[in-house]
């Protein structure tokens, strides 16, 4: 039976971006002050996140975060419908996720029309991650003047 993710669409609180660290969702709540707190399991507490400074990475939809203890974690900010709080702690699917494919004639065919998709489906891809970058970018300005609070 399929998980209904119909509460995905819901509307998240104000100040609350959900993002993914480390393969994981997570949710990031942004306040007046000079905190910044997430939330990585379901039901779990907020806790306080003491940010120094936030950065671009390599790819402009992942922001990094540098923190008073001198660690660095990477987030990449989901869009409004692709997650929900519900999902707080949960593993984020993908290909990784799938059954490895076997060696057979069957598998083969699989495989090429896999490939024909991503060519032809490839500039959705580019479209879809331009989105994605213009979500991080709101995410870095709302998090830029906490930075340097360092919690």
């Amino acid at each position: 039976m399929a998980r209904d993710l119909a509460y995905r669409r819901n509307q998240w609180p104000a100040g609350v971006a959900m993002v993914q660290i480390d393969r994981r969702f997570a949710a990031l709540r942004v306040r007046s002050g000079p905190s910044v707190q997430w939330r990585r399991t379901r039901d779990g507490p907020w806790e306080t996140l003491p940010v120094v400074s936030v950065g671009r990475a390599w790819r402009p939809w992942v922001l990094t975060l540098e923190l008073a203890d001198g660690a660095t974690v990477k987030v990449r900010p989901f869009r409004p419908g692709e997650a929900g709080l519900p999902d707080c702690g949960d593993r984020v699917g993908g290909i990784g996720d799938s059954q490895p494919l076997g060696n057979d004639p069957v598998s083969a065919v699989v495989a090429v029309v896999a490939i024909a998709f991503y060519v032809l489906a490839s500039p959705f891809f580019v479209v879809a991650n331009v989105k994605r970058a213009r979500v991080a970018r709101a995410l870095r300005a709302r998090l830029d003047p906490r930075a340097g609070a360092g919690g």
